[in-house]
């Protein structure tokens, strides 16, 4: 009996050294996804096809602020073509944006993306603007940073 007490205590000496030595897990929450600023579109696909060469997208810009408002400069076929207010699905992680143009009553919502490409942001947005034949899927990428 005497010799399994020293090596019961060196077992659970051992089991504390081990357990102290793990690194603790540091949560850090998840902050809200800020898409305030100026995007441009960088790809735009229709119906799957690349258009982006065959269309002058470089004017086209919309503005988000950080009070839920957009602006559009040079309209294209988008999710809307008036400014308004926006509002995410979820601001920690969103999949649908809904745009509510000035002047209009009903909301247009949409997929939407938020990936990290090349280490920068980017968005994307999937819709059919009037004909359901014609799908555009939309990457944007921040102007400036």
């Amino acid at each position: 009996m005497k010799s399994r007490f020293p090596i019961c205590l060196l077992m659970t000496t051992l089991l504390l050294v081990i357990n102290s030595c793990k690194q603790k897990e540091i949560l850090v929450p998840e902050q809200a996804k800020d898409i305030a600023g100026e995007w441009r579109v960088i790809k735009a696909l229709r119906n799957g096809v690349d258009i982006t060469t065959l269309t002058d997208f470089t004017q086209f810009r919309i503005k988000f602020t950080t009070d839920l408002q957009y602006t559009i400069e040079n309209p294209l076929p988008f999710v809307v073509s008036k400014n308004g207010s926006y509002a995410l699905d979820d601001p920690k992680y969103p999949f649908r944006i809904t745009f509510r143009q000035a002047g209009t009553g009903a909301p247009v919502s949409t997929s939407f993306t938020y990936p990290v490409v090349a280490g920068k942001r980017n968005m994307s947005f999937s819709f059919s603007p009037g004909c359901a034949a014609n799908t555009y899927l939309y990457t944007l990428e921040r102007v400036n940073p």
